[in-house]
């Protein structure tokens, strides 16, 4: 029950998202499917108006729960860092191990998250090394009973677009998966950008059967991704 709480069950996303899965499926189009992170470039985001990007990293920048970007993202993610017209977040369905150690891998990046708890949306931060929850606070909710909210979630796409100040029209999700990150993006009204999946092979099972689950219902829908 504790990893469900935490988030560090896969399972998680999937008893979050079964009860909404209709509406979900309406909301699998992303509005751009790219090759590569490379085309995610200085004209591709001007041309687009984009200046404030919301990132998944398992799957999109690493493996699953590794440690290191992926070689073909490295160039490509610190160029967009290195930007100075763009302002960047991380929004990870990730356990709290993970979570803490995003924030080592990416300190310069504000790392997001959100927990219901009595029917109230508590929000935290963790940057440079500082986290807006401190451990004895984190414990504290836990036991109390707060769940992590987990994409897809308009209100962790609200909490992204407050975060990076530059407004839901000239944000957008880059992420891996349709479900997650695609139809979180469509709930909170940004844009989107689907990445293929980096290091299949380092997912869980679990992970994969759903990731070959839900490409199966979005070419039922929507036809070859395209």
């Amino acid at each position: 029950m504790r990893s469900l709480a935490t988030g560090a069950s896969s399972f998680t996303t999937f008893v979050q998202v079964l009860p909404r899965l209709p509406s979900l499926l309406a909301r699998m189009r992303p509005t751009w499917h790219l090759p590569s992170l490379a085309a995610l470039d200085e004209q591709f985001l001007r041309s687009n108006g984009i200046r404030g990007i919301i990132w998944d990293v398992d799957g999109t920048l690493t493996g699953d729960r590794c440690s290191t970007l992926e070689p073909q993202v490295e160039e490509p993610f610190r160029s967009l860092l290195r930007n100075p017209e763009l302002r960047h977040v991380i929004l990870s369905n990730s356990g709290e191990e993970r979570f803490r150690q995003l924030g080592e891998i990416f300190p310069e990046v504000p790392l997001l998250r959100a927990y219901r708890l009595r029917g109230e949306v508590l929000y935290r931060r963790r940057l440079d090394g500082t986290d807006t929850w401190s451990a004895e606070e984190l414990e504290s909710r836990l036991a109390q009973g707060a769940m992590v909210v987990r994409k897809p979630d308009a209100q962790l796409i609200d909490y992204c677009v407050r975060e990076l100040g530059v407004g839901a029209d000239a944000t957008v999700m880059v992420g891996d998966q349709y479900l997650t990150d695609v139809a979180g993006a469509n709930l909170g009204g940004v844009r989107s950008v689907k990445l293929a999946t980096l290091a299949p092979d380092t997912f869980r099972r679990t992970v994969r059967f759903s990731q070959v689950v839900e490409l199966g219902l979005y070419r039922l829908l929507y036809g070859a991704p395209r």
